[in-house]
């Protein structure tokens, strides 16, 4: 099986590396048919075949600069903004394949493809130098925009494939830090109802492999029926209220109609796990107020507890984590599709989430 996929490996490495070969010949091929169509129509009284051999000898020329350019002044020296030097070295690099295009033209080209039909009377410094460098770098730019336009596009590719991973593995992080840590607690309140109600201990550990199946399962999954994370708050709720004297403390009043609405898992379970655990449990009820709405397609969730700014400051530091990583998800599930407001005040603790799914 290793040896198969070691093999995979080199035919797909050998096959791309042919493909861009081949793409690199059918450049240089178009290239020089373009030039050759342009000089027969501009040149009528010289031979094809003359053209055809003066440009395959100097496109050696336009060949050495164009990949010295892109392959090794680019990357060496622009990208890693040594500018001085690019341009010294660029400098250079263009005199001197003007000056081996001429050796080429005056010694070769001429004398032995175009003979007595082109004069040879000019001397070897007679030479245009802005009509050298715009003949030869011409083809040079050209080929520098193709391939700086294939750095950005394959740069974009791993760049969204980067931000992708990272904010799957993100997510991944969040979404468990975001899990509810009430599972010791709803054991030992599962426990103590086996002897006094034995209906109830059996409801509650149903709804318990219910949120474990949820947690562990659909969870994982980018996108959830917005009626499993429904059935999930209240089973979390139930199960809370294990250890509640009074039935009526919570009060959660979901007057969402969005059919067929689907959302990001566990997004509200913060928020209530937030209000238990802060809450003040000596109040009188309802202690905890939790309502979701669904208006034009707007998903709206409210929840609302008592506090004690005296038990606040007794709470470990780790209090704000739960809030300051949900902010963080919401950022990376919902840009600017949703709203979030948390407020204090006069012993109230409310949150308001506004969802544009």
């Amino acid at each position: 099986m290793v040896y198969f996929c070691f093999m995979a490996k080199i035919n797909f490495h050998y096959s791309n590396r042919g493909i861009r070969i081949l793409s690199h010949v059918l450049f240089w091929i178009i290239y020089i048919l373009f030039f050759y169509m342009q000089y027969i129509f501009y040149s009528k009284d010289v031979d094809s075949s003359s053209i055809m051999s003066s440009l395959l000898l100097t496109v050696v020329v336009d060949i050495f600069a164009a990949y010295f350019t892109v392959y090794y002044l680019l990357p060496e020296f622009l990208f890693k903004r040594r500018y001085f030097a690019f341009a010294t070295i660029f400098l250079v690099s263009a005199a001197l394949a003007i000056l081996v295009q001429r050796v080429l033209l005056y010694y070769i080209a001429v004398p032995y493809f175009y003979g007595d039909s082109i004069s040879h009377t000019k001397s070897f410094w007679h030479i245009n130098p802005f009509y050298s460098f715009f003949n030869i770098y011409t083809v040079v730019s050209l080929f520098a925009v193709i391939k700086l336009m294939k750095y950005w596009y394959r740069n974009q590719q791993l760049k969204t494939e980067l931000e992708r991973k990272n904010k799957s593995s993100e997510l991944a992080l969040l979404r468990t830090q975001l899990n509810p840590h009430f599972l010791f607690n709803t054991l030992n309140n599962i426990d103590t109802l086996i002897t006094s109600d034995q209906a109830k201990a059996s409801d509650a550990v149903i709804k318990l492999s219910e949120i474990m199946r949820f947690t562990l399962y659909e969870a994982s999954n980018d996108r959830v029926p917005l009626e499993r994370e429904i059935n999930y708050l209240e089973n979390y709720i139930a199960l809370q209220q294990l250890r509640l004297k009074n039935p009526y403390f919570v009060r959660f009043e979901n007057s969402s109609n969005c059919k067929g609405m689907t959302i990001a898992p566990m997004l509200f379970i913060p928020f209530v796990e937030n209000a238990f655990k802060h809450g003040l449990k000596n109040v009188v009820a309802p202690g905890i107020e939790i309502s979701l709405t669904c208006e034009n397609d707007v998903l709206k969730f409210e929840v609302v507890n008592r506090y004690s700014n005296i038990e606040e400051q007794n709470k470990d530091a780790t209090s704000g984590i739960g809030l300051a990583n949900t902010r963080k998800r919401l950022k990376l599930l919902y840009p600017d599709k949703h709203k979030l407001e948390i407020r204090k005040s006069t012993g109230i603790f409310k949150v308001n989430l506004s969802v544009f799914p």
